[in-house]
């Protein structure tokens, strides 16, 4: 299995195996990685495996596929606008539902820029999304 591969592909991959294995994880080795650069890059895993008693220099670690992040709460639309007046969000903190089954880590940097940039343009225009313009004018008829 290509670890570089979407995040769905993987998942479906390791569930796969475990199915077959009968088991309710898979292994995963870092024995192919020195101790050194575990130590530098991963020093919370590795103290946290150890708790667990696995020491990931030495053995393989057993793993499943989880949700290991969370796409924010907050709706908003293509410009960053959520449904309160005057408040826009953007970044980790929204769901503005780009994001399919094999969302890339890397996409959210670039997510947040643009949908920064839009909610920005906006602000400074002084525009209002289509709801609050229609609000906006029956309160004042």
């Amino acid at each position: 299995m290509d670890e570089l591969q979407p995040r769905d592909v993987v998942t479906q991959a390791i569930r796969e195996q475990m199915k077959k294995d009968g088991t309710d994880h898979v292994w995963l080795s870092m024995e192919k990685i020195d101790k050194e650069t575990i130590l530098n890059h991963f020093p919370n895993i590795y103290h946290h495996c150890l708790e667990e008693g696995y020491d990931v220099t030495k053995e393989p670690i057993p793993v499943v596929p989880a949700q290991h992040y969370f796409m924010g709460g907050i709706w908003v639309d293509r410009d960053s606008h959520t449904s309160m007046a005057h408040l826009y969000a953007a970044g980790e903190t929204s769901c503005n539902g780009v994001h399919g089954a094999n969302r890339l880590a890397s996409n959210s940097l670039l997510e947040s820029l643009v949908f920064a940039k839009r909610a920005a343009k906006k602000i400074a225009a002084g525009e209002q999304n289509e709801d609050e313009g229609a609000e906006a004018s029956e309160q004042t008829a």
